[in-house]
């Protein structure tokens, strides 16, 4: 087999493994930004929900208040004394804390869910971006090592002299020269 046959084969090589590092990162940029979309609507769900548990435990207390008062009525009990509103009154503020630690304990998981939401959409990018790095990782050292001098390309990690007039150093394990 000839240089240049080997070295066509080498370019096929390393672009078919620039296009797998680049299938790869869009596959999984695609997986996290769905699951971003799924963890939205997880969000949206619960803000929903959080509502609707508050005006339900709201006619939840208005029943209760409606049933102590027809309660005091059938006895012939005003509704207006001190012992009355204030019975009423604590009534009203334990439910209304306890709804309030309801609705935060929902939202709290809503905006946990819009964070990882958040994440999942920054692990996107990043999946992204890495797939076409290495992409381009294997292209450039595809072409430092098919295409420098062979002085260069092969040469031992020491190695520091002039290519074209200008000063360089091989790095080893880079394939590069610098």
């Amino acid at each position: 087999m000839g240089m240049e046959a080997a070295i066509a084969l080498a370019a096929v090589s390393t672009a078919a493994g620039a296009y797998s590092s680049i299938q790869q990162g869009q596959a999984q940029s695609a997986a996290l930004k769905a699951q971003a979309e799924a963890q939205r609507r997880q969000e949206e769900a619960q803000r929903t929900a959080a509502l609707q548990r508050e005006a339900q435990r709201r006619e939840e207390l208005l029943s209760q208040q409606s049933t102590v008062d027809a309660l005091r009525a059938g006895r012939g009990l005003s509704g207006d004394s001190p012992t009355a509103l204030r019975i009423r009154q604590d009534v009203t503020g334990d439910a209304m804390d306890a709804m309030r630690v309801e609705r935060l304990n929902i939202l709290n998981g809503a905006d946990s869910s819009r964070m990882s939401a958040e994440q999942s959409d920054a692990a996107a990018s990043t999946a992204l971006t890495t797939g076409y790095l290495r992409a381009g990782t294997s292209l450039l050292d595809f072409g430092a090592k098919a295409f420098a001098p062979t002085s260069l390309a092969n040469s031992d990690p020491g190695f520091q002299g002039t290519w074209k007039g200008r000063a360089v150093s091989y790095f080893p394990n880079s394939g590069s020269k610098f």
